[in-house]
């Protein structure tokens, strides 16, 4: 079972699938009657630590049925290897993508697992070949692959790199292509979209403006969301206390409150 579909002391995430999907949504499970909006993407939208994360409160502020399809360390591969969350995705009247996790997913450098897209599985001969002297072995995550690969050679990385860009770019058009509704792109961070490709290891290392621009045709629109607050003391009573370090890094309820707002005030239109 995913981590998604865990329970914590406080928070009963009621984990849910949709026709026959491998991956567990939060739930409560909603009836699939049309019109619905889908919600992808990873952490900020799944809402860990958040009793009602941004899915919920936009189906408060539309009146429409808003299905989370969020998955904890999900990447694209995630949705295009799974039949069941594509085709729940793809019936509804708007999908919201969050942008994310550019480094979880496989290229010809190197493969990662086909639900959990931030476990890395294995390196191709050719980056084998690039960098002989790394020990594959000792890495079990994509972000420490890339810190690895970063801090051996930054020249022979931004080959690394500019492939994952490009992986991630052709398979975010394929997911789009699958799509029936209105599509939007969602970039909800505590920092801004880089405008330009950098090679720092940053919250999400590997997208930038440059990256999701040649996107533009083919959704709707981008909504950017960087939270004046992406969490506060309150947050920590719905975290049990083993995991506050974890916690830290995922947003609260505030920023779940703007990234609901923005998102509501940006697919009025299309459900209309």
């Amino acid at each position: 079972m995913q981590i998604s579909s865990t329970r914590d002391q406080v928070i009963d995430y009621a984990p849910s699938r949709y026709n026959a999907s491998r991956l567990w949504f939060r739930g409560p499970r909603k009836a699939l009657r049309p019109p619905y909006v889908a919600c992808l993407g990873g952490g900020g939208v799944y809402g860990r630590y958040v009793e009602h994360p941004w899915p919920a409160l936009l189906e408060d502020k539309t009146a429409r049925t808003v299905v989370n399809l969020g998955v904890e360390n999900a990447g694209i591969d995630a949705y295009l290897n799974d039949p069941g969350a594509l085709v729940t995705a793809a019936n509804a009247q708007v999908v919201i993508i969050q942008v994310t996790s550019g480094h979880n997913t496989s290229n010809r450098y190197y493969s990662v697992h086909p639900r959990r897209n931030d476990r890395f599985l294995k390196a191709s001969d050719s980056l084998k070949s690039l960098y002989p002297e790394m020990d594959f072995t000792e890495v079990h995550f994509t972000r420490h692959l890339l810190s690895r690969l970063q801090a051996i050679c930054p020249e022979r990385f931004d080959m690394v790199a500019k492939e994952a860009r490009t992986a991630w770019q052709a398979r975010m058009r394929n997911l789009i292509s699958q799509m029936n509704g209105a599509v939007h792109l969602l970039w909800f961070a505590p920092v801004p979209l880089p405008e330009h490709t950098a090679t720092a290891m940053h919250a999400e290392p590997l997208l930038t403006r440059d990256v999701i621009r040649p996107l533009a045709p083919h959704v709707r629109a981008l909504i950017e969301v960087v939270p004046e607050q992406w969490r506060c003391a309150e947050d920590a009573l719905a975290v049990p206390s083993l995991e506050l370090s974890r916690a830290e890094h995922l947003p609260g309820r505030a920023a779940h409150h703007d990234v609901a707002v923005a998102v509501a005030r940006a697919i009025i239109p299309a459900l209309q």
